[in-house]
């Protein structure tokens, strides 16, 4: 799962967040909390908006629903970044 990770934070470390979603996506499914939140992020429209990725559009919920999926594979820091989310 490291791996699928530091491939996917290459990725969006080129402005590549549609494919480095896809490795977070996998890492997640497998059971990655980290990889649930940095997928998270990557839908966070405060995430984005300081990252500047052109092209990202933020989605509330899909945020939501992975910063949820991080908490509950025990990755402490999803519950703070789903308290600093807008009508959550």
């Amino acid at each position: 799962m490291a791996a699928l990770i530091s491939r996917g934070d290459s990725l969006l470390g080129t402005g590549d967040f549609v494919s480095a979603r896809l490795f977070y996506e996998r890492a997640a499914n497998a059971g990655s909390g980290e990889a649930a939140l940095r997928l998270g992020e990557t839908y966070d429209p405060q995430f984005l908006a300081q990252a500047h990725l052109r092209g990202a559009r933020g989605n509330i919920a899909t945020a939501v629903f992975w910063y949820k999926r991080a908490r509950d594979l025990g990755t402490r820091e999803a519950e703070i970044l789903l308290g600093g989310l807008p009508s959550n």
